[in-house]
């Protein structure tokens, strides 16, 4: 193992805190995460690009239950999850035909795919998690042919009122009995999670050879959907 992935493999399991109980809420918040408005987008901004026989990327695919919904939604289609955590590669169920794993570290993907030959790919709630996300945007460039599109889904910069409140019970943040180890790991997270601005990940995404064709702000300011097309 390289020393940078196994940087990369203590950052996640820092961030994810407990590997296993972070797939079981990956699972568990799949039906919310994934439902009927973001099918509905899915189809008006990512199946308008797809080929005969789509490909797409799943960056961060975690448990793989999104390969699974797009193999049910689209016959036919090759789904390429992308992850490097053990504890998520270990909880991957059997994967439909069609569906694959590439193991890779996003902060250098390089992954074993022809330039120009992916459709579209899905980045949800996963560039916060990396200290640069700028070559995984770069190989998104690479991989995905002109006109392909990226969904990414992601908390981006808000203030610390809104991520308090939305978090966790703001009287218990400011009680003095509260623990120094859950204010730590409070604090710790709204720095990860607020790595990045929606106005930051259009800059990069500008710079990578990506259009931007849509976005918003959700959930209060918390995250962001964008929609890029690589130029």
């Amino acid at each position: 193992m390289s020393e940078r992935l196994q940087r990369t493999l203590d950052m996640l399991a820092k961030h994810h805190r407990d590997g296993e109980k972070f797939v079981e809420m990956m699972k568990q918040g799949f039906a919310e995460r994934f439902n009927d408005r973001f099918w509905q987008e899915w189809s008006d901004w990512i199946v308008p690009v797809f080929g005969t026989r789509p490909v797409v990327l799943d960056l961060g695919t975690g448990p793989g239950m999104f390969l699974h919904a797009l193999a049910d939604r689209h016959p036919g289609i090759r789904a390429i999850g992308v992850e490097c955590a053990p504890y998520m590669l270990d909880a991957l169920n059997d994967l439909p035909e069609g569906c694959e794993i590439i193991s890779a570290d996003l902060h250098e993907p390089k992954l074993p795919l022809a330039d120009a030959s992916v459709d579209a790919a899905l980045a949800s709630v996963v560039l916060h998690e990396l200290n640069q996300p700028l070559r995984a945007l770069q190989e998104m460039q690479r991989c995905l042919k002109p006109g392909g599109r990226l969904f990414i889904l992601d908390w981006v910069r808000a203030p610390l009122e809104t991520y308090i409140q939305a978090q966790t019970e703001e009287a218990r943040v400011f009680d003095h009995a509260t623990s120094v180890d859950e204010l730590d790991d409070l604090f710790v997270h709204f720095i990860e999670h607020n790595r990045f601005s929606r106005e930051d990940l259009i800059y990069l995404l500008n710079m990578s050879g990506f259009s931007v064709v849509h976005s918003r702000i959700m959930k209060s300011g918390r995250y962001a959907q964008i929609i890029a097309e690589r130029r």
